[in-house]
This record gives C-alpha cells, sequence and structure tokens, in this order.
C-alpha cells in the first residue's frame, strides 16, 4: 500500500493540483495503487456519466469515482494491451476513446492539455507494444512533454481505416436501491449458494446460484459483483440481471471480470423488483 502523502505529493506536481486535491477519491489511491506504482498522469474525466479522476501510471490506466450509493468503483486496464487511441473534441473538452486487445472505453469530459498529454505519453506505450508483437524488444520509454491545445484537437488520422475492435460495456451502473446480500436474502426470501471464484488459463469467472423461496415472480433481480485485486482494492464491479424468476425456481449464472488484476470478489449490492399481476394493476 502506498503513502497516502506521498501520492499528494506526487500529484502536486501537475498543473491542475488543487483542482484534483479536492477530489476525495485522491484518499483512494493509497488503496488502489501498487508498492511501486508511479503516478505518470492524473486529470478530471468523466466515464458514462461519471465523474471522477483519471490515472495513468507506468502500468495501468485507472478511472477512480463514486456511484450514486456512495461506493467506490475502480476500472482498471493494463497499458500492456493498449492497442489504439481515438480523440475527439467535445465543445471546450476532449474524449479520448481507448482500445484494449478488444475491449473499448471512452473517457470524456477531459481538459484539452491534460487529454494531449495523456496521449503523448499512452503514444509511447503502444509502439512499444506493437514493437514486442512483431519480436523486436525495445526499451520502454516515457516522456514527459507538455504540450497545450489552443482551439481543439484533430481527429487522429486514418481512423475510419482503423482496427476493428468488438467493444464490450464495462461501466458500472449502480443499484441505488441496493440491499447488502444478507438483506436481500432476508427481504426477497432468495437463497445464495454454490458461490465460486474460478481463476483459469483465459481469464477468471465468477459462477453461483439464486434461488427464489418466495412466493413472489420477481420481474428482475440484480445483483453488483465487485471484483478486488490482491491488495483488496476494487477493480472493477459488474451487474448481473435474472429475467421473471418464479417461485422456487433457480438463477444460475456466470459473470467474467474484464481486468486482469481481479483476485476476489463479493456480492456488494442486491436489488429485486415483484412482477405485477393482472389484480395489481
Amino acid at each position: 500500500m502506498r503513502d497516502i502523502e506521498t501520492i499528494k505529493h506526487e500529484i502536486g506536481e501537475f498543473s491542475k493540483a488543487k483542482e484534483i486535491l479536492s477530489y476525495r477519491e485522491v484518499e483512494e489511491l493509497a488503496n488502489i495503487l501498487f508498492e511501486d506504482e508511479v503516478i505518470m498522469n492524473i486529470t478530471i474525466g468523466g466515464v458514462d456519466g461519471n465523474k471522477g479522476l483519471v490515472v495513468e501510471t507506468i502500468e495501468r490506466l485507472l478511472f477512480v469515482y463514486y456511484n450514486e450509493i456512495f461506493q467506490v468503483k475502480v476500472l482498471a486496464f493494463s497499458l500492456d494491451d493498449l492497442e489504439y487511441i481515438h480523440l475527439k473534441q467535445q465543445n471546450l473538452h476532449v474524449a479520448m476513446e481507448l482500445f484494449f486487445s478488444e475491449t473499448k472505453i471512452e473517457l470524456t469530459d477531459l481538459p484539452p492539455d491534460d487529454a494531449n498529454d495523456i496521449k503523448e505519453e499512452l503514444t509511447s506505450q503502444i509502439d512499444y507494444n506493437l514493437s514486442n508483437k512483431k519480436g523486436k524488444f525495445q526499451k520502454k520509454q516515457y516522456g514527459f512533454l507538455k504540450f497545450i491545445v489552443l482551439a481543439g484537437i484533430a481527429v487522429l488520422a486514418g481512423y475510419l481505416a482503423g482496427p476493428h475492435f468488438n467493444v464490450v460495456t464495462v461501466y458500472d451502473q449502480g443499484l441505488s436501491e441496493a440491499l447488502t446480500q444478507q438483506e436481500g436474502e432476508k427481504q426477497y426470501q432468495l437463497a445464495f449458494s454454490d458461490f465460486e471464484f474460478d481463476v483459469g488459463e483465459y481469464g477468471s469467472t465468477v459462477r453461483g446460484t439464486i434461488t427464489n423461496q418466495s412466493d413472489k415472480v420477481y420481474r428482475y433481480i440484480n445483483i453488483d459483483i465487485q471484483y478486488y485485486n490482491r491488495k483488496g482494492a476494487i477493480v472493477e464491479s459488474q451487474i448481473e440481471t435474472a429475467l421473471d424468476l418464479k417461485p422456487g425456481k433457480s438463477w444460475h449464472f456466470e459473470s467474467m471480470p474484464i481486468s486482469e488484476y481481479a483476485k476476489d470478489f463479493e456480492i456488494a449490492g442486491v436489488y429485486a423488483e415483484e412482477a405485477k399481476t393482472e389484480v395489481d394493476g
């Protein structure tokens, strides 16, 4: 675990340090960053309507934010998987699309100068990744050039002719009225069983079974699965949904985290909505 005062000192070297340090997400970085992980760039941005901190380290790109029920959430991506970047001007801010080995994340509301700094650093990473794939190993280089963009940033040349990716959604939606697993078991009369975290050759999978032990038909049941790294910090969360679960029936599900740092999990939230009958109107 990194020392929070050291982290704040690092952030103090950046141009928007005062604004960044006002975000409570900064305090979470002590639990999220690895012991030897250095911040290369940090700024404020958004993902899927959520505002938080965008952090580029020597190993990962992180988006840290609080959801609508005040749970800290972290999206983490290994820079070794980065393949392509596309910038888009959005009024006074910039959006950045990043493609990680068939996974896409779009950062929005980035300050233009910070977007340019991050792009500069990550372009070097992409070149390094490509050289390794071709078998030409070279020393990884990280520059610290700070360029200021005035009116806007041009669209990356050749984007339309660029590579095609299978884009998947990695954003946490949050469960605004979620109960804990224990509360959900009691209030909704749900039984959670056979939960396991399986680490395989091609990724990790959470499997489990939820049985409806009530006399109600649930129109849908949502569960918020949070994934943790080896230090116990959240690296991802996913919401899984069962539809029309009848009394006595079971839902057997599988959930696969995108983050390669996921080493453990918990059911952080449960929400169920009862199906309306004709009598109910």
